[in-house]
C-alpha cells in the first residue's frame, strides 16, 4: 500500500470486510466519499493483494465489486494441506498454552 492515502484506505477496507461484495456506488455513498475516493482506495488495495475487484452485473448494469481476500489465499496450496494434518492443530494448542504461560 501507498504511504499516501493509507489512512484512507484501511478505512476502506474495515468496511470491505464487514461488507464484501458491495460495489464502489454503495461504499461511497455509505462513507460519504466520492466514488472517484472510492476507486482509487479500492485499486491500491487490490495492488497490495488485500481485495479483490470485479466486474458484476446488477440491475441491467456493469458495476465494480469490492471483495476481501479470504484467508486461504494469503498461504500457498502446501500449507494448507499442512493446516488441514491432525496434528496441526496439536502444534497450534502447544504455542498458545506455552504463550499462555509466559
Amino acid at each position: 500500500m501507498e504511504d499516501k492515502g493509507i489512512e484512507t484506505d484501511l478505512e476502506l477496507y474495515e468496511v470491505v470486510d464487514k461488507q464484501p461484495g458491495e460495489s464502489v456506488y454503495s461504499l461511497a455513498k455509505a462513507m460519504g466519499w466520492s466514488n472517484g475516493k472510492t476507486y482509487a482506495a479500492a485499486r491500491r488495495l487490490e495492488r497490495a493483494g488485500m481485495v479483490h475487484i470485479e466486474k458484476a452485473e446488477r440491475n441491467g448494469r456493469y458495476v465494480l465489486i469490492i471483495k476481501p481476500k479470504t484467508w486461504e489465499e494469503y498461504y500457498t496450496p502446501e500449507e494448507l494441506a499442512e493446516m488441514r494434518q491432525p496434528e496441526f492443530m496439536d502444534e497450534v494448542e502447544a504455542i498458545v498454552k506455552r504463550a499462555q504461560q509466559s
